[in-house]
């Protein structure tokens, strides 16, 4: 039986890292039955690029790959005090080039990356503009769940989707009820992931999503390489087992549940 159409919520497409066999890439995912890859923006100066790999797609490729859908923001590993300025470039990007989402834009508290107080102001800017555009979000959230909930619950009429969850079960129903959807990617089907392994099983399938992160985070069958959208079917095939549901029915709601989120047609 053919692999159920699916949709990459979350993929670095755009990345140098595939700039040497992105078609074969592109095929692969197709053989694999990859209907749309959602291609998050996470700095101002690489904007335009997933802007012309997306259009490029669009006008000059095999029609039966994979559909390709930009968004533009700001992530917080490199947001910094001094480029406050960026928010106003991507008012004015969004305004002009009609991505599918803002993103990808969050928190990241690992003591590495910019002071909380950056964060937040840069992460509660673009929520907004996401607001005022009507257009849903794409977050990253890593050991600051309870924070990005707060922020989130300031705006009334958002929705998007956590990428890579990795908060509690509490926490993911609380999001769900703020009109969030939670995704999950390669990291669920590792043996020690008892964490996101609950979640899979837990969190309703009318919130859940699909991604792999690519270039990041592998799966299990793939530990050590560089990740692609073609293997998001052994995501999907662990979470089937852990739920005790076919691949098909999780893969026909998944598609439906990003398609909702991100007004795919």
């Amino acid at each position: 039986m053919d692999t159920p159409a699916l949709i990459d919520t979350h993929c670095h497409l755009d990345f140098d890292l595939f700039d040497n066999d992105r078609t074969e890439v592109m095929q692969r995912a197709e053989e694999n039955n990859i209907s749309d890859i959602i291609i998050p923006g996470t700095e101002k100066i690489y904007w335009d690029r997933i802007r012309n790999l997306c259009t490029g797609h669009s006008s000059e490729q095999s029609s039966s790959w994979p559909q390709l859908h930009p968004c533009y923001g700001l992530h917080p590993y490199w947001v910094k005090e001094n480029n406050r300025q960026d928010i106003e470039s991507l008012k004015g990007y969004i305004d002009i080039n009609k991505p599918i989402a803002l993103g990808e834009c969050g928190l990241d508290f690992r003591p590495q990356h910019a002071d909380k107080k950056t964060q937040l102001y840069f992460f509660e800017a673009q929520l907004d503009l996401a607001a005022n555009a009507q257009l849903p979000v794409v977050i990253h959230s890593v050991r600051a769940t309870e924070a990005v909930i707060q922020v989130i619950k300031k705006f009334k009429t958002l929705s998007g989707m956590i990428h890579s969850y990795s908060g509690s079960v509490e926490q993911a129903r609380q999001l769900i009820e703020l009109n969030f959807y939670i995704s999950l990617g390669g990291s669920v089907t590792y043996d020690n992931a008892n964490k996101i392994k609950k979640i899979a099983k837990e969190v309703p399938l009318t919130s859940l999503l699909l991604e792999t992160d690519a270039p990041d985070q592998p799966d299990r069958k793939n530990q050590g390489k560089r990740n692609e959208p073609s293997y998001l079917v052994n995501t999907l095939d662990v979470i089937s087992a852990l739920r005790e549901e076919s691949s098909e029915t999780i893969a026909k709601q998944t598609t439906a549940n990003a398609k909702t989120l991100f007004r795919i047609p």
